[in-house]
């Protein structure tokens, strides 16, 4: 008998993995720039490349 892992459990497994990875970077990497930002030590911009950095860092299954 072979055991095939459901690949939706998968997918799902790892979609969680990249939350909680994304929440952590976010708390402590792009978090600490709102207030630079609201403060003008900061662009927005740099705030939203952070934020694509990470997307990028961990990519949810889809969108790999």
């Amino acid at each position: 008998m072979r055991i095939v892992a459901d690949p939706s459990a998968k997918r799902a497994a790892k979609t969680e993995q990249a939350r909680a990875a994304r929440r952590a970077a976010f708390q402590t990497e792009a978090d600490p720039l709102i207030g630079k930002v609201l403060r003008g030590e900061v662009s927005k911009d740099e705030y939203a490349a952070r934020v694509e950095e990470i997307r990028a860092r961990f990519p949810y299954p889809e969108e790999e």
